[in-house]
């Protein structure tokens, strides 16, 4: 199992790292669509980027799933992984803008990649490493996840006027 884990988890990597570039530009590709912009960017602010890493992923969770076999702490490990990826994007951002004063997008795209990596090598790790989890941990896991994909939804039209959803080109927030 550990060798198929590996291989499933570098090709999330692969088709994340793909999916989550091509992300970046469907919303500006499908004219501004409101629905392509619960999934994807509609503007350049932390929150908005964090899509690109976050919906692929998921759809790469779905994809696994079934030829994994319910692999152990399936949907816990995908959510502490999905979190971790995330929350290495925002600090990563915010670090280096506040030590440069300067946003970088090379920087920005280093992120993403590395932000998926952390994502992909934290779930492998706990899939595993970890026994089975129990019904309620799973479901727990799931609603987090479903949970973390409507906020994403809800901010992409009514943003809390904090600067992690300020776009800093346009000094706007969601659609």
């Amino acid at each position: 199992m550990s060798r198929k884990l590996f291989i499933y988890e570098v090709s999330g990597f692969i088709f994340v790292g793909v999916f989550g570039t091509l992300n970046h530009f469907l919303f500006d590709f499908f004219n501004s669509s409101a629905f392509v912009g619960l999934f994807c960017p509609v503007n350049e602010s932390v929150w908005e980027h964090l899509k690109l890493l976050y919906f692929p992923y998921l759809l790469w969770c779905a994809v696994e799933y079934l030829p994994l076999k319910k692999p152990k702490s399936f949907f816990f490990s995908k959510l502490i992984g999905a979190l971790c990826g995330m929350a290495f994007i925002v600090i990563f951002f915010y670090t280096y803008t506040g030590i440069t004063g300067n946003e970088s997008t090379f920087a920005n795209i280093l992120s993403f990649f590395a932000g998926a990596a952390i994502s992909f090598a934290v779930s492998y790790e706990l899939m595993r490493n970890k026994k089975d989890s129990t019904r309620p941990n799973e479901n727990f896991s799931i609603s987090m996840l479903i949970f973390i994909s409507a906020l994403f939804f809800i901010f992409t039209f009514s943003p809390p006027l904090i600067p992690l959803f300020e776009d800093p080109q346009t000094f706007t927030y969601g659609i």
